[in-house]
């Protein structure tokens, strides 16, 4: 019975013996991510500054003893709406990513009552100073020059509280809808005159290009025929070599050149069928048929 009992009250100390262990350890140690920095406070004082990752030796049994870890790692933030103006009065709205990290951590935390909102102040203020005034053009591409200035000057600002600006970046241009109406309308009008301007320039490439072509093409034409009548000359000189077939040739040359509709093909007479008498007899008929006035007059006078 007693074993029993004393093994109850073990099972019982022991949760609470470990929670005691564990809430002991959280207040003798702290652990240091990599990238961050440890810093003690007393009474709201810095007493010391651990930079080194791992555990850190911090006792926080005193209610006056503070730790705070502080990321010196690369952050961003983005900043909408930031308002400024353009060479011609027109309110610009712009939208800047901001990459910064802390390097100094006391300063972040002592030099300013609250660093994240000393940063946005920071940037919509020089942003507000730095584009005023810029050429809309700039606006418009989102000119690097813009991004550079703007990096150049935030760095100045945010180095009395230990931040360090990597990059100012526009992300984002927003004019007022009746500008950006008529910008759109301007843009609209540059690309229809480049439109036409670059049909007009095709049509006339193309017309160059077929008159070059069918130049090219009648030169090759010639030149082809000069070639043909030099070839049909050297034909005709060898063939004067062979006169009999020279010969044939112009023969079937010049039958080929008679029409067959003009041509009256005669095989001659048959034997004893032309006689004196019948040439006779048929001139007499051809003289009766063609003065048919001058025989009637002849009969009368008989």
């Amino acid at each position: 019975m007693d074993l029993d009992l004393h093994m109850l009250i073990g099972l019982v100390a022991m949760p609470g013996a470990l929670f005691l262990a564990v809430m002991l350890f959280k207040r003798l140690f702290v652990f240091n991510p990599e990238s961050h920095e440890v810093l003690h406070l007393k009474f709201g004082k810095l007493e010391q500054r651990h930079s080194d990752a791992g555990l850190v030796g911090a006792t926080r049994l005193m209610p006056w003893d503070r730790f705070v870890t502080v990321s010196r790692q690369w952050d961003e933030r983005i900043y909408r709406g930031v308002e400024t103006n353009d060479n011609q009065g027109t309110m610009v709205k712009v939208v800047l990513r901001v990459t910064f990290r802390i390097t100094d951590a006391e300063r972040a935390l002592f030099a300013v009552d609250d660093w994240d909102e000393a940063l946005e102040s920071a940037t919509v203020h020089e942003a507000a100073a730095r584009l005023a005034g810029k050429d809309r053009a700039l606006f418009l591409r989102s000119d690097p020059t813009l991004s550079h200035d703007l990096t150049e000057t935030m760095r100045q600002a945010m180095t009395a509280y230990g931040i360090e600006i990597h990059e100012v970046r526009i992300l984002d241009v927003e004019f007022r809808p009746e500008v950006a109406q008529q910008m759109f309308e301007a843009v609209a009008a540059k690309l229809e005159v480049a439109k036409a301007e670059y049909e007009e320039k095709g049509r006339t490439d193309a017309a160059l290009l077929l008159a070059r072509t069918e130049q090219k093409v009648a030169e090759l034409e010639a030149r082809a025929k000069t070639e043909s009548l030099k070839a049909v000359g050297r034909a005709y000189q060898q063939l004067r070599a062979r006169t009999g077939v020279f010969e044939a040739y112009t023969d079937l040359y010049r039958l080929s050149q008679i029409d067959p509709a003009k041509v009256v093909s005669f095989d001659g007479f048959e034997a004893g069928s032309l006689v004196t008498q019948s040439l006779v007899e048929s001139e007499l008929s051809r003289d009766d048929g063609a003065h048919p006035a001058r025989r009637a007059s002849g009969n009368n006078g008989v």
